[in-house]
């Protein structure tokens, strides 16, 4: 077997967790299944993660840094906040269209996680991972918060994690595309203080 740094051979695990996970459900989800897609060995396994937990957090912490990152390189400087508010949700939108298990996949893990004994922790971390990701992102817009930021980010987590459960149900491109402009709007104009007027508008 291939000798590889500890890190890379971690993400190689994450990412044939989330193979098996989308592909198989969370209890097809073996630790067996992951290290066969990974094509490694279970003492690699357990030498890369403590547990099982482990590795579901860092599936979750995966996850949510490729919708970050997706955010993050849609805001351009020519923008207005605003805009770069509706970027941002847009290209989040847009992974959810295209990769629907994956998300779905995420509301599994929160029910595998919260009815499975010793799992609890994984499925706070989640939401608490939903909530920083806003901050981070709103911070990389140079916002200033209206209220506690930590209010604000689990608010936004909220609302679009309400709003990605309702299409995965429902389907609905047009209500979900409104329901975005509503929140952006409200993430612009009542969650942030008002941006200083520009000379060049």
């Amino acid at each position: 077997m291939a000798r590889m740094p500890l890190a890379q051979r971690r993400q190689q695990l994450v990412d044939a967790a989330i193979a098996v996970l989308t592909r198989e459900g969370v209890p097809g989800a073996t630790t067996r299944a992951i290290v066969a897609e990974a094509g490694t060995s279970l003492s690699v396994f357990h030498y890369c993660f403590d547990s099982k937990q482990e590795l579901l957090d860092a599936v979750i912490k995966t996850l949510v840094g490729t919708t970050v990152d997706l955010a993050e390189a849609s805001f351009e400087e020519a923008t207005t906040r605003q805009e770069m508010i509706r970027a941002g949700l847009g290209a989040y939108w847009s992974h959810v269209v295209a990769n629907p298990d994956h998300h779905l996949l995420t509301y599994e893990l929160t029910q595998y996680c919260l009815r499975t004994p010793g799992y609890a922790a994984v499925a706070r971390q989640q939401y608490d991972h939903y909530a920083h990701a806003f901050i981070a992102i709103l911070d990389a817009l140079g916002a200033e918060p209206a209220a506690p930021i930590e209010a604000i980010g689990r608010y936004c987590a909220a609302m679009i994690d309400g709003l990605t459960l309702d299409w995965l149900v429902r389907r609905d491109d047009h209500s979900a595309r409104q329901v975005l402009d509503l929140v952006a709007r409200h993430i612009d104009e009542v969650l942030l203080v008002p941006e200083p007027a520009r000379a060049d508008r």
